[in-house]
């Protein structure tokens, strides 16, 4: 597992070849809250309750942009895995604890 996140018991992760993600955002300011995750990766980010909230619709929108693109398309698995589990940290107003390899 490259990057886990864990809200309480639950887990879900980012995997080595879904790090592309951040290739694709990368100083793009229109996700500020997924270029933090990144520039702080290997640190361990904690993420708030409401930077979850923000993560979640800068990766709608992701969502949106990397659909029209089919070598980009494998990204949405990934996506649609982490979205109820980010909603769900806003949600109970939990702080996801995220460990890098």
């Amino acid at each position: 597992m490259a990057f886990d996140m864990y809200l309480g018991k639950e887990r879900e992760s980012i995997e080595y070849y879904e790090e592309v993600l951040f290739s694709i955002i990368k100083e793009d300011d229109s996700y500020p809250k997924l270029n933090s995750i990144w520039e702080e990766f290997y640190n361990g980010p904690l993420i708030l309750p409401n930077d979850a909230n923000e993560i979640v619709h800068e990766l709608i929108t992701l969502r949106t942009q990397i659909s029209k693109n089919d070598e980009q398309k494998s990204l949405i698995n990934m996506i649609d895995r982490l979205l109820p589990f980010l909603s769900k940290a806003y949600k109970m107003n939990e702080k996801v604890r995220c460990i890098s390899d």
